[in-house]
Parts: C-alpha cells; structure tokens; sequence
C-alpha cells in the first residue's frame, strides 16, 4: 500500500465501506492537493482521463474520517498525580487515528508554558498533523502570549479558545468575576473573529461540578456551545457532574467525554464512556450533544504495576470509539460523529474537517476487517501504516 513520504499528485482510494460519516457503502475516493476531489461509486471512466499517480485498492476495508482530539496534551502531563510524563509523539498520535489535534496545558503552568505549547503544536504540524491549542489554564487570572485571551485568539491562528477549571480542588477558582472576564474575552473574540473561542473547561472532582457552567449561560448569557465541559463523565456516587451535564447538553450545550476517565484505565471515580454515552442517549440527550476526547498524555494507574503510572495513549480514543459500535451496539455512521462532525461544529473546523466529501481535507482512517486501524491519511498524505 505504501505511499509514504511526498502525497502522490493524484491518489485513487477504493474501499469497501465509506462512513462520511454517513453510509455511502462503496466509493472511490479521488484526491488531490491534500483535499477530496471527488467521491463516486465508481470513477473509472474519470480516471481514464486523468490517470492517478498511485491507487489503494481495499475491496473489504472501512473508510472513515480522520479522527478530531479536541483535548491531548502534546508536552505530557501527570504532574497533578506526581508524575511528569513525556511529550507526546507525531508517531503515537497520528497511529492513534488522529488527524487534527488541539491540546493545552495540564496543572503545570509554571515549567511548562504557553509558548512551549506553541512550539510543540507548530512542529507538530510540520510533521503533518493540523494542530491547535488552547490559550489560557487552570488558574484564574488566565496566562496568556501577547497579553490577554481575546488577544490570543484574534492574532494567533493556531488559538482555537481558552482552558479553564472548575469543581477543581488544585485550581478552586471560586472567583466568578474572574471567570465572568474571561468568558467575556472569548465571546468578543468570536464576535471579532469569527472562531469558535471556545471555552473549553476541565471539570474536576468538586462538589459544585457544572453550577460555574450555569452562571456563565443562565445568568450571564454565554452561548451555550460556547461552553464545553470536559471530563463529565464522573461517577454520580462521587460528582453530580455527569447529571448537570446532560441537563446542559439538553438545553444546547456540548459535553466532552474523557476516554480515560473509567475504571478501565483505574479510575473508578469516572464513568465508562461507552455507559456514559448510552446513559446520555436514554436520558434524551442528542449523539450531536456529545463528544470524545482522549486526554492523551495525562498519568493513569498501571495495572501491570502497582503503585506506578503510564501514560494515556493517543489511541484510547479510536478504542472506544471501536467499543462504542463493538460493544453498545451504535454503528460506525453513529459513532466516528462523537471525534469528527460534531468537534468539527463545535470548534467551527466544519468546512474543511469532519467529513469525507468533495472539498474537504483529505484526513481519512482506513479499516482492516476487523475494523482495526490500517492507514491513516493526513491532508491526502501517508502518515501511518498499520504493520502487515
């Protein structure tokens, strides 16, 4: 199969199956210029006009958007655990089915800083990756790179929004003014440019959970898919956020859930995602309310060593999105919406991201047929392929 290295001029991809996400059953796929060109039954006739320079035939393969990770951490994390894991790879990434990846700071913020952050987004994206970051971090005041959020996001292309936290016992930000200001710099930045500005924020453990979400849209008027609660999926028994969570998503918000928050990776204080997304299904809550998130780089117990930690891989994200249609019973037109259209929507990358479809990028994730990871294609590019 191998393209590796230069994206062919043209490149003709055959596959079985194509979710874009919608089933469109067989389809060529035409590429070109690291976009879709075109999409068809069969281009035959189209190609003998105009040749491709490099065809992937996969009669019995799975074709589906590249994956959208709206929260990894590119420079590691762990250190609120007591560990310090290590930068994130191109190859653990882009293996992990991850074609656009948007990270921010974890709790370090004094040895591990915005412009770092940029760094590392930046060669990230020269390897061949699209890339974003979040400004802002846990603690309020907000740091920033030029001097303010709204700043931030108008003048920095790669700023997609702010991180912040609440229900944080490390980062109490019990201010509301202070969260108030910073959601008001976000929502000037959307106005100014036309981004989503999203604020993005960590949920933790605290007993208040998502009342800081509430202020913030009932009281002060912040679009609701302006504000994006992470880490929602916590067990009722410990947190009431997962409950105030599908009350949020009912009323037009977005809620992210965590891939590793569960007692599959050794957290039992979470709650699986594939039960929190057929928990939010059967209370009413949209699939296009929800989303999945890896949060990849962060430390989780490891159960092969007691007492020591590993790092969160990349690749959790496409594992439950697999057991999401293995194991819950959604198909895959179902399941790829929760890391492809509906982050797409959400960060406002939908024209160009998310989709497979005439005009949009070529990021594409191809399907053995064990519905296993074969190739992934960044831009109409090779950036990993699956040992054979």
């Amino acid at each position: 199969m191998s393209t590796a290295g230069k994206a062919p001029s043209l490149l003709l991809l055959r596959a079985g199956r194509v979710f874009a996400p919608e089933p469109l059953g067989r389809q060529d796929v035409l590429i070109g210029g690291g976009r879709v060109l075109r999409t068809a039954p069969d281009l035959s006739v189209l190609c003998r006009s105009l040749p491709p320079d490099a065809v992937i035939d996969a009669p019995r393969g799975t074709l589906l958007p590249g994956l959208i990770d709206q929260h990894l951490h590119f420079l590691g994390g762990g250190e609120g655990d007591g560990a310090r894991m290590p930068e994130l790879t191109f190859a653990a990434i882009a293996s992990g089915g991850i074609t656009t990846a948007i990270s921010l700071l974890g709790t370090d913020i004094r040895f591990k800083t915005l412009p770092m952050l940029l760094r590392r987004a930046n060669e990230l994206s020269e390897a061949g990756l699209t890339t974003f970051i979040y400004t802002g971090a846990m603690a309020l005041p907000p740091p920033s790179i030029t001097g303010n959020i709204f700043s931030d996001v108008v003048l920095l292309d790669r700023v997609i929004g702010a991180k912040s936290a609440i229900a944080e016992r490390l980062f109490p930000n019990t201010d509301l003014t202070a969260l108030a200001e910073l959601a008001g710099q976000l929502a000037q930045a959307r106005a100014i440019s036309g981004k989503a500005a999203a604020l993005h924020l960590h949920v933790g453990r605290g007993a208040e959970g998502l009342d800081r979400v509430f202020d913030l849209t009932q009281r002060l008027g912040l679009p609701a898919d302006q504000v994006v609660p992470t880490h929602v999926n916590r067990n009722p028994e410990h947190s009431p956020a997962f409950a105030q969570a599908l009350e949020h998503a009912r009323a037009g918000g977005t809620i992210d859930l965590t891939c590793c928050l569960g007692p599959l990776d050794g957290l039992p204080a979470g709650m699986d995602v594939v039960v929190a997304v057929r928990t939010a299904l059967d209370a009413g809550v949209p699939l296009s309310r929800m989303t999945l998130s890896s949060d990849a780089g962060v430390a989780v117990p490891d159960p092969s060593d007691h007492g020591r930690l590993r790092q969160v891989p990349p690749s959790i994200l496409f594992r439950d999105l697999r057991r999401l249609v293995h194991e819950a019973g959604l198909r895959w037109d179902e399941a790829v919406t929760l890391a492809t259209t509906n982050v797409a929507r959400l960060l406002r990358l939908d024209a160009r991201k998310g989709c497979i479809g005439e005009g949009m990028d070529a990021d594409l994730l191809l399907l053995n047929e064990a519905d296993d990871i074969d190739a992934v294609f960044s831009a109409g590019k090779l950036i990993h392929e699956s040992p054979r």
